[in-house]
């Protein structure tokens, strides 16, 4: 076997049914390995962007490897943004790239870039192929270093040195499967329990980390009366309409929740890095913090106790040392504003006014999707919707662009979430500036026979964009979009398309729509004029936005 075979032969070990990415002549032999075997598909996507936020979405998803590749200079160029959105949100990922040959390197040849100084930052293994003997030993290396360190790992393969046999083909590196799980020392176990314990107004603040462990979450939250807040990549450990939860926290999260943040006495951090510290309690409230990576303790907030260890066996030690508290006031007080700040989102939410409000378009997805649908939400406006007016329930899932925050996620997300569970529904929700980046990749779905839903909301504008502009007391500037009709490309892409202008329309076409088995645009024309306005507004936001808006009219007339 040459290179490419070698480590497509490693891939499969660990796994691996797709790569995405498109074809180029420094990568043609791993084309040509992917044709000859039928264990790891190929995915041709349109854009390298695309194939690397799919391969991301399929990491945050299942937890498992996923991989990427972009031939030579600009192919690999493409991948970036992508693999920094693995990196920031600890997703393993293989990105492949292929180079020139090497006899051709120092030279500046044509497509020649120092890609291995290029991924060096958003990278946890970064190596190139420089002989066939490496094989398969480098191959296992990179993959080992991505799911032990869940990032991103790097292997770049010039093209000469992709074609060469491995003669001696032998594992002195092992496939390791195996992983271990540490938990605090019992000293720190027992004082965490002394200061749960005496605590009157005790808060959970829940993140991606606690995924694993949501029953000793809850266990926990149960027996000493806490309220959970969820950070938002962690929406979907626990539905939206238990009776525990305040929803998510932040610029996006509840009122509720910023009130319990700012009344509790102590904070309990859960597998979180929530990253503004704005919205933490104040430094005389203590905090503990359970997370199986160290470096992750104390970077947002001072922690006087910090318990590195996983979070499922580290609240499954700790548990028993907590004495059940009697006196639930606080968790009461917390659940009746939960109820009131339900009530007065309903009010949007069950709108049918027009133009339409997105919040009803993000809880009308919401009460007709699947029970174990795959959400995946894109980055500006439609993430404040998403997060806020997509309710949550049962096993489904939501996934978005969380430390990065990148606008174009929510499709390629999709595409990479319909491969990886081609029996669950999967559905985009989409701003339609984030939509219009990658919206060439819709043909891809059509292409694979991907019944992705994406859901456009159309507003003509960068909606967030303008907020922050008008907030900062500068009138809206360059926010504008020009959309094309989004109903009449998915169409011409094969796909099916729809149109929704009038609020009466949303839960009939929106059901006709989840029903298809085709890929789906479903075009929804939203209030331009709604604001996202975050949980708590400052007279300083509040002077800022008038002023905007004075200056805005005064430009206008």
């Amino acid at each position: 076997m040459n290179v490419c075979d070698a480590l497509l032969d490693i891939l499969s070990e660990y796994g691996v049914k797709y790569i995405f990415g498109i074809p180029g002549d420094a990568i043609n032999q791993l084309t040509e390995s992917v044709r000859k075997q039928d264990k790891i598909r190929f995915i041709h996507v349109m854009h390298e962007e695309t194939g690397a936020f799919a391969a991301s979405a399929q990491a945050k998803l299942t937890g498992e490897l996923a991989v990427c590749v972009g031939t030579a200079g600009p192919g690999a160029i493409h991948l970036l943004n992508g693999l920094y959105d693995a990196k920031m949100d600890h997703a393993p990922v293989l990105a492949i790239t292929g180079q020139v040959e090497t006899s051709l390197i120092g030279t500046s040849y044509q497509q020649e870039v120092n890609l291995l100084a290029l991924f060096n930052d958003v990278t946890v293994f970064n190596q190139a192929v420089v002989n066939s003997g490496q094989m398969p030993e480098l191959a296992i290396l990179a993959c080992q270093a991505a799911l032990s360190k869940s990032g991103v790992a790097h292997l770049n393969i010039p093209s000469n040195i992709s074609t060469e046999k491995v003669h001696d083909y032998t594992k002195k590196k092992q496939v390791i499967r195996a992983s271990s799980r540490i938990v605090p020392c019992r000293e720190d176990l027992r004082s965490a329990a002394e200061m749960i314990n005496s605590s009157q107004k005790p808060c959970i603040l829940a993140g991606i980390g606690a995924r694993d462990a949501i029953n000793e979450v809850v266990q926990l939250a149960e027996l000493v009366k806490a309220p959970v807040i969820k950070a938002l990549r962690g929406k979907d450990i626990l539905p939206d309409q238990h009776p525990l939860t305040l929803g998510g926290i932040g610029l996006l999260g509840t009122e509720p929740s910023l009130r319990a943040m700012r009344s509790c006495d102590l904070l309990i951090v859960i597998g979180s890095d929530f990253p503004y510290h704005d919205f933490y309690p104040g430094p005389e409230v203590p905090v503990i913090q359970i997370d199986k990576d160290s470096n992750q303790i104390g970077r947002r907030h001072v922690v006087p106790l910090p318990l590195t260890g996983d979070a499922r066996l580290t609240l499954q030690e700790l548990i028993p040392m907590i004495s059940e508290h009697t006196h639930d006031e606080f968790l009461r007080e917390c659940q009746e504003r939960m109820k009131a700040w339900n009530r007065k989102q309903d009010k949007t939410e069950y709108s049918s006014d027009n133009p339409i409000h997105p919040q009803a378009l993000a809880n009308t997805v919401s009460r007709l999707a699947a029970n174990n649908a795959v959400i995946c939400c894109d980055t500006g406006a439609v993430t404040v919707w998403g997060a806020r007016h997509f309710r949550i329930q049962d096993s489904q899932r939501f996934i978005l662009s969380g430390d990065l925050a990148s606008m174009a996620f929510g499709l390629p997300a999709a595409i990479g979430a319909q491969l990886a569970f081609p029996g669950r529904q999967v559905i985009a929700l989409c701003g339609d500036g984030g939509f219009a980046m990658l919206m060439c990749d819709f043909v891809t779905a059509v292409k694979y026979k991907l019944p992705v839903k994406v859901f456009v909301f159309n507003n003509g504008k960068l909606g967030l964009i303008q907020m922050e502009q008008e907030a900062s007391g500068n009138p809206e500037h360059e926010t504008d979009l020009l959309n094309p009709d989004y109903t009449a490309f998915a169409k011409i892409c094969g796909g099916e398309g729809y149109t929704i202008k009038e609020a009466s329309d949303l839960e009939p076409v929106i059901n006709e729509a989840l029903g298809s088995d085709k890929p789906c645009i479903i075009n929804v024309f939203i209030n331009p004029e709604e604001l996202t306005i975050p949980p708590d507004i400052t007279f300083e936001q509040a002077v800022s936005y008038s002023k905007a808006k004075i200056k805005e009219y005064l430009i206008r007339h």
